[in-house]
């Protein structure tokens, strides 16, 4: 058997035994994990040899039933044995026995010295192992078994890969219950009841929603059809001022439109309101823009000058002919003045937002990028280690770091090659 490329390690790899689990098989153990009752099971899966060293690929497992207990020692019988052949042969397809895990929190049953008998009674083919959960000290861990007594494994691998036989056994066991694992077709010839039980369900369900929703559309209707015989009296009568009303505001919305668009139009009116009551507007605005005069007659637009008629101005109208000159003077100088102003302080305004925007945009650059250090994963590590070796401190902050700056929501799940990223600590 070939072995898997994408692989998770978790703590240290032993010299003398390499186990793979696969990732689905993982998740079943974690279920099992927490039920508050005893679970037993059987690792289905192959053996093989990497340089001369053993390894073991579990990729399925199996609920052991009619088990027994006697002396804090499990027992199994005839009728369990029987159960898991019959697992076996109905979900997976060439596997053999590679071990069995234990999930309790009885500490009897945990103790290493009656667990290494019933290993040897039950488990007798060599480098099978034993994954323990122990629940009243809420601790996990591999064991393997030899003549010299039970070992523990300082770690194993975790593999991935379409496990498609494990993804149905679970589904099996929970058929009434919405699966997160997506049902394929099965590439096999053997018939797959548990599939078949679970589509059945599915299929039941969603008539029973269909008849549902029908019941309820039908007595909507019901409701529509008595609420439009029995209307309330004046209900024509809302209706009719609603309508009137959003016609009038539709109106009086077009009205106002017209009014802002002919804007230009309604001044010139304005001009003319102001001769029939005796004020020239028009002459007055020629007569303050007669200082600009010479710069519209470059540009090409008309000059009003003065033409001598047979209409003198009495003495309060020549009074009032100094007024205009004067104020004409200033607002020509002020009109001189005014342009040169705006122009510099327009500048000088639209050069200092762009300074601050450059300089707040290099300031968010900066902010920006992180600072880290790169480091590949040798056999052995861990974070501990590596916080050791590089810091010469391990810390938990410092390890949760670690953990952020690489997108790890565990700290144990480092392999051999992974490339980190690490802070840079003054």
């Amino acid at each position: 058997m070939e072995i898997p490329r994408n692989i998770r390690q978790i703590g240290d790899i032993e010299h003398d035994l390499h186990l793979y689990m696969e990732d689905y098989v993982a998740t079943f153990i974690e279920k099992m994990k927490k039920r508050n009752d005893t679970c037993i099971g059987v690792f289905l899966g192959q053996q093989a040899k990497e340089q001369d060293i053993p390894c073991l690929f579990v990729r399925g497992a199996v609920l052991v039933k009619d088990y027994e207990i006697e002396d804090d020692r499990i027992v199994m019988t005839a009728s369990a044995w029987n159960g898991v052949y019959e697992q076996a042969e109905t979900c997976f397809k060439d596997v053999e026995i590679c071990g069995w895990f234990l999930c309790s929190g009885d500490s009897g049953l945990t103790d290493l010295y009656n667990l290494q008998k019933s290993h040897n009674e039950n488990f007798k083919s060599q480098n099978q192992v034993l994954f323990l959960y122990d629940g009243s000290r809420e601790e996990e861990a591999a064991y393997r078994f030899d003549f010299h007594g039970a070992h523990r494994l300082k770690g194993y691998y975790i593999y991935y890969e379409r496990n498609e036989q494990m993804q149905e056994y679970m589904i099996s066991l929970e058929p009434s219950r919405k699966t997160e694992f997506s049902l394929t077709p099965a590439s096999r010839g053997v018939s797959d009841q548990a599939a078949r039980q679970f589509r059945t369900i599915m299929e039941t369900k969603q008539g029973k929603e269909g008849q549902a929703v029908k019941m309820a559309a039908g007595s909507q209707e019901k409701e529509t059809a008595g609420q439009n015989k029995k209307q309330v009296p004046g209900t024509g009568v809302s209706r009719f001022l609603r309508t009137v009303s959003v016609a009038a505001l539709l109106c009086g919305a077009g009205f106002g439109m017209a009014a802002w668009y002919k804007y230009d139009k309604m001044q010139g009116v304005k001009d003319v309101l102001a001769v029939f009551a005796g004020k020239d507007s028009i002459v007055e605005e020629t007569t303050s823009a007669a200082g600009a005069s010479v710069g519209k007659e470059e540009s090409g637009q008309a000059v009003v000058s003065e033409v001598p008629g047979n209409v003198y101005p009495s003495e309060a109208a020549s009074g009032s002919e100094t007024v205009p000159g004067s104020s004409t003077a200033g607002t020509d100088a002020q009109t001189s003045q005014t342009p040169a102003e705006s122009g510099s302080a327009e500048t000088t305004a639209e050069e200092t937002t762009a300074a601050e925007t450059t300089s707040a945009e290099s300031e968010g650059q900066a902010a920006e990028a992180p600072v880290y250090r790169e480091y590949v994963v040798q056999s052995g590590d861990t974070l501990n280690k590596i916080c050791v070796e590089i810091y010469g401190n391990t810390n938990a902050s410092l390890v949760s770091e670690i953990c952020s700056l690489n997108g790890m929501d565990n700290a144990d799940f480092i392999f051999e090659g992974q490339t980190l990223k690490l802070p840079e600590k003054e």
